[in-house]
């Protein structure tokens, strides 16, 4: 599995919430891509992974 361009060993059963709970990442404040699948912000998906997704985490910056 790789997230953010770096290789992460895979765990079976992990979903993308407990990924982004490993990684101290709250889903409503990303913007996540697995595979070819892109998810804005508050539609991250609680989807089960799979060994060879690569995944690409993104923080969402508010501004102005």
């Amino acid at each position: 599995m790789i997230v953010n361009g770096e290789a992460r060993p895979f765990t079976p059963g992990l979903t993308l919430w407990g990924l982004l709970r490993d990684l101290g990442t709250e889903p409503a404040r990303v913007a996540v891509a697995v595979n070819d699948d892109f998810y804005p912000g508050a539609r991250v998906p609680d989807r089960e992974l799979k060994e060879g997704d690569v995944i690409e985490i993104v923080r969402i910056i508010g501004g102005g």
